[in-house]
């Protein structure tokens, strides 16, 4: 049974309609005797005034004292405000409004024209009279003082009259005292409205909420799973009711003088019931099991001893909310995917562990997580991701020795604690299993797919240890065999905990770096392969650090995006570098890299509007480099954002090209400026063929969509003899220059004016340095790179 309520603002709506009927029921409560008075005092009075000259006034007024008295019984006898609306009760509201009004007007009239001609005793009656009549009318109207002051006020204007005509009265003072009269009684039929309208507010609510409470008691009544048990004194059931026959799904005859104890599982719980049973001890809400019909059930208890013996008492299911609660307990274990406990438990286990563990080396622990898994999440989706990592479960939980706890950490990160007389040895072996099981390809869908996994191994050092540093250790050692080339275990060694140390001091200094002017950019020129020119520089950042000399980008860079402050260190090198190449001749560019993670920041497209309005360069002076990482995550989002910084002016090359996935969609998706060809395909471009076809192919593709590329890593005059071969633009590495700070840019800017290359750019500095010998072939160029455009 569903309970439904009106909406709140509908109820005060409600409530307040009857309210005010009740106000109208009350004020003809006191109709009938209210008009028998003043119908009374209206023939006293005119009694006492009836004289020729009066008679023609008094019965003129006698009738409309009779006609105010008539209509207030036609609205007392028609009770249609019972069940009206607000619009009639409103009705009947005014007319009572209407009818004191009136009845208050003919008496003021009649006590302002009687009191001109009345004698002593005569005006004495007619002020008890509108006094009386004045005081009574807090009766009359005690549930509407509008009606109230309404007729009072009439009255009240004709006592001042009577005052002020008649000669002996105290007019002034007799004035005041009626006002103040008036005023005490206006504030009492205010009062005496206000409470009653509370009261009948307040009984109206509580009348809803007794309302309301007998609705849900119903609701509960009816649906209700408990039932009533009995039991004699020997403990067997009596009398059982069908609720409990249908919760033990047998007949009630069959329940009837059977054993109540009996019906439940052995256990613990059992034998407290029996013992109360025993006992005749009282008892409240005792969880017992039952199977029936070959399934488990829960049920509640409470039960009281009874005079004869026996005991009496309620049952419930509560199978539901047991299971749900081992749902819940399950859930805060346990993995939800992979079904292997998840870090709390572990967490619980290995500190369960180390206090029972009373040598040192009883335990190992192994942190491992899949390679290049992110990779497959981001290609072929999540919902692969997650199927292969339940799969990845099942091979290292078959092949690790019973008694080891598997755990998922998040993610693709799962740890092991191993228990062992050798635990290295015993985690070596594990290890070694876990290698080999994950290294065969998984299939879904008939679909294969290869993975690998890097495993970090940390045994018990002391009694000491913790938890949290057992975990951490295994968490380096996962590191280092990641960075030892992956796929493949390492144990954990001092000397990981002193590099994770170096490299959180060098995290510290890496945020104070900026503010202590330790950055600087070096540049590396781009050579136009036929003409000789540099016509670019890249540049790369260095960090003279005060400890520890200059710092290569390789091993700070990790750590800037891993803390976030790569968009800090990003936004210096940009706009450093747009502000050196504004000093460069105008022929001249930079190339700046742009991180994967930069690409998250919402205010990369307008830092790089900045610098290059800040600097007050060409947009196209400045060319972006990014890998092929920053359209592998997030591709229409980043798409938009560098579309936006193309139609700026801005140059964008792809950087490392052939490296990572997908690359020729990229290149239909983006139209670059520049395609770099990774280095690795530069370094034995004399001597493999392969090399050859992938450079020739490149190049070729390049030009057909009007896009230059740029050679990485050349060192070999004959590298470069074959990239001109192949078509490449332009080419760049140590055969030309290392990266050098900005004031040996100046010495770089131009190789020659017509021509090619004649000499590596290495041969013309060390020319420059010893100007007595001077290399075949290499002299006009030298001298032309000294000089200035």
């Amino acid at each position: 049974m569903a309970t439904s309520f009106a909406p709140q603002g509908l109820r005060r709506e409600k409530l307040e309609i009857h309210v005010r009927s009740q106000q109208v029921a009350a004020s003809l409560r006191h109709a009938s005797s209210a008009s028998v008075a003043g119908c009374f005092n209206a023939l006293v009075t005119a009694a006492v005034f009836w004289s020729t000259e009066t008679a023609t006034f008094l019965g003129f007024w006698l009738a409309m004292i009779l006609l105010g008295a008539l209509a207030r019984t036609r609205l007392l006898i028609n009770d249609g405000y019972l069940d009206g609306d607000a619009n009639t009760i409103d009705r009947y509201l005014k007319w009572i409004e209407a009818l004191a009004l009136f009845n208050g007007g003919c008496w003021g009239i009649g006590l302002s024209m009687l009191a001109y001609t009345s004698t002593p005793a005569q005006f004495t009656l007619l002020a008890m009279i509108c006094s009386g009549m004045m005081g009574g009318s807090i009766i009359t109207y005690s549930t509407n003082a509008k009606a109230a002051l309404l007729f009072i006020a009439p009255m009240a204007a004709g006592g001042v009259l009577a005052l002020w005509t008649y000669p002996s009265a105290p007019d002034l003072s007799g004035t005041l005292l009626l006002g103040c009269y008036m005023a005490l009684l206006v504030g009492s039929a205010r009062r005496r409205e206000d409470h009653f309208m509370e009261g009948i507010r307040n009984r109206a609510l509580l009348q809803q909420s007794r309302d309301t409470i007998k609705l849900l008691l119903n609701d509960f009544e009816s649906q209700t799973s408990d039932w009533l048990w009995q039991i004699d004194h020997l403990g067997n059931i009596e009398l059982p009711s069908q609720r409990f026959g249908e919760a033990a799904r047998r007949p009630v005859e069959e329940l009837d003088h059977s054993d109540f104890v009996q019906l439940f599982e052995p256990g613990q719980e059992r034998t407290i019931l029996a013992n109360h049973i025993t006992n005749k001890t009282s008892f409240r809400d005792l969880t017992v099991r039952i199977v029936i019909q070959g399934q488990s059930y829960w049920w509640t208890l409470s039960g009281q001893p009874l005079d004869d013996g026996g005991m009496r008492g309620v049952g419930s299911d509560i199978t539901a909310q047991k299971q749900a609660e081992e749902r819940v307990n399950y859930m805060a274990h346990y993995d939800g995917l992979t079904n292997l406990a998840n870090r709390f438990l572990f967490n619980e286990k290995l500190e369960q562990q180390l206090k029972n563990s009373s040598q040192e080396g009883e335990l190992a622990v192994m942190c491992l997580d899949l390679d290049g898994f992110k990779t497959i999440n981001d290609t072929l989706g999540h919902q692969v991701g997650d199927k292969l990592l339940a799969r990845v479960a099942e091979r290292i939980k078959d092949v690790v020795s019973e008694g080891s706890l598997v755990a998922r950490l998040g993610g693709d990160e799962f740890v092991i604690l191993i228990c062992s007389e050798n635990p290295r040895e015993a985690a070596r072996t594990a290890a070694a299993k876990i290698l080999d099981a994950l290294s065969h390809p998984f299939e879904f869908d008939g679909t294969s797919m290869v993975t690998a996994t890097s495993i970090g191994i940390t045994l018990r050092e002391s009694d000491d240890d913790t938890a949290e540093q057992i975990i951490r250790r295994a968490d380096l050692a996962l590191y280092a065999a990641k960075a030892a080339g992956r796929n493949r275990l390492a144990f954990f060694e001092p000397s990981m905990d002193e590099d994770a140390q170096t490299r959180r001091k060098l995290e510290m200094d890496l945020r104070q770096a900026l503010a202590r002017h330790e950055l600087e950019l070096y540049y590396q020129p781009l050579i136009n392969i036929e003409t000789g020119e540099a016509t670019s520089y890249e540049a790369l950042l260095r960090w003279h650090h005060p400890e520890h000399g200059i710092v290569m980008p390789d091993a700070f860079i990790p750590i800037a995006e891993d803390t976030g402050l790569i968009s800090q260190l990003g936004e210096w090198v940009l706009r450093q570098a747009c502000r050196e190449v504004a000093l460069w001749p105008s022929h001249l560019r930079v190339s700046v890299n742009l991180s994967p993670v930069q690409m998250r920041d919402a205010g990369l497209v307008e830092m790089i509007f900045s610098a290059v309005a800040t600097a007050g360069i060409e947009p196209h002076r400045l060319e972006l480099e990014i890998t092929e990482n920053i359209l592998l995550h997030d591709s229409e989002i980043n798409l938009a954002i560098l579309h936006r910084i193309r139609e700026f002016g801005v140059r964008i090359a792809l950087d490392d090209f052939g490296t990572g996935y997908s690359s020729l969609s990229y290149l239909r998706s983006f139209p670059f400026d520049k395609i770099k060809i990774d280095k690795s395909f530069v370094h034995d471009l004399h001597s493999n063929s392969d090399s050859q076809a992938i450079v020739r192919a490149i190049t070729k593709l390049a030009s057909r969509m009007g896009m230059e590329t740029t050679a990485e890593g050349v060192e070999q005059r004959d590298q470069l003899d074959r990239l001109r071969l192949e078509g490449c633009t332009e080419a760049q590495g140590y055969l030309f220059a290392r990266p050098q700070p900005p004031a040996m840019v100046a010495n770089l800017r131009m190789v020659s004016e017509n021509g090619r290359i004649s000499e590596p750019l290495a041969l013309l500095n060390a020319y420059r340095a010893k100007p007595d010998i001077e290399p075949d072939g290499t002299a006009e160029a030298a001298r032309r790179l000294n000089g200035t455009r």
